[in-house]
């Protein structure tokens, strides 16, 4: 079965049109049609769908609509990649799905390939390594094709925001965003505004404190959001509190506070794992240090064992069945 083409994706004449745009500069419907062979109804169309990408740009001159490639960062670097190389066949290469598998190639990003089967990845990384534009690492990716890889880095960035900007509720502030994953919040006034469920979105952090024993007050409500995603574990609320911002000694003070008074619950392995994909692997080692070594181990911006101490005996939760323990002792 046929999988349906991604909202985002090029087709393969819409390879070909912006091409040609970028040749022929303020060519008409009339121009292309002639240039390519098709029917100015099947160039109109397309060009439509690439105005909507943000690739192309048109005016008019008296009856005629001229047509040029837009200034948009991506659009640009696609034009120079075209005049670059005009002998690579892009319209197989950076068509379709194969667009997707890009993305994640070289951004490390996997939330690029929801939605896709394997067989049909399967398929596009064949054809992407029969020419060389497939590598097992972003690093190998970047060094391969610079070209192609600053329109892929910039145009992925974009229907990132595109795609969240439709996902995500108006007032969301976004904290953090990589492919159509994202940590944002808003202000607890919100609540009392009727709208749609968020689909694949927990609420997180510090909003869920109190589930795990902590009493942190805030104006904000803090809500992760990732496609097909079933459910939060406490190594994700960690994180989450860490990637609020990770240089701030407060938030890592909460995400101590959380991780003490839930130590049983964590796989500590699993902390470090799942840190990677918010690229916090260096903040949540040292985090962990601090953990197994009662503190002696520190590295800014965790607190002092003393410090920590102050603020578990304000923010634990006075309705906990358990005493409030010392950090230390505990450790």
């Amino acid at each position: 079965m046929k999988e349906q083409m991604l909202p985002f994706a090029f087709s393969k004449g819409e390879i070909a049109i912006t091409r040609a745009i970028s040749d022929h500069k303020y060519s008409s419907i009339r121009d292309l049609s002639n240039f390519m062979g098709k029917s100015a109804s099947s160039i109109s169309q397309t060009v439509k769908s690439l105005e909507t990408k943000g690739v192309i740009k048109t005016k008019r001159k008296g009856m005629k609509k001229l047509m040029e490639i837009s200034d948009r960062n991506y659009a640009l670097s696609l034009q120079e990649m075209f005049r670059s190389e005009p002998y690579v066949p892009w319209e197989k290469l950076i068509s379709n799905l194969n667009i997707a598998v890009l993305f994640r190639n070289l951004t490390g990003e996997e939330s690029f390939e929801y939605g896709i089967s394997p067989v049909s990845l399967w398929r596009a990384r064949r054809n992407l390594s029969m020419h060389g534009m497939y590598f097992t690492s972003p690093e190998k990716q970047s060094a391969g094709n610079r070209n192609l890889s600053r329109f892929i880095v910039e145009f992925s960035d974009h229907v990132s925001r595109e795609y969240l900007a439709e996902k995500l509720p108006g007032d969301a502030i976004t904290i953090w965003r990589s492919g159509y994953r994202c940590l944002f919040k808003r202000r607890d006034y919100s609540r009392k505004v009727a709208e749609k469920p968020l689909i694949d979105t927990f609420p997180t952090a510090l909003t869920v404190s109190s589930d795990y024993g902590i009493q942190l007050m805030t104006s904000d409500s803090y809500y992760y959001h990732e496609p097909n995603l079933n459910k939060l574990d406490i190594e994700d609320v960690i994180l989450h509190t860490l990637l609020i911002d990770p240089e701030s000694q407060t938030y890592s003070t909460y995400a101590l506070l959380l991780a003490f008074k839930n130590k049983r619950k964590i796989d500590m392995n699993l902390l470090i794992d799942k840190s990677r994909k918010y690229k916090l692997v260096d903040r949540t080692r040292n985090f962990v240090k601090y953990i197994k070594s009662n503190g002696k181990t520190r590295e800014w911006p965790l607190p002092d064992q003393k410090e920590l101490q102050e603020q578990a005996d304000l923010y634990y939760h006075p309705l906990s069945s358990l005493k409030k323990p010392s950090l230390v002792r505990a450790l």
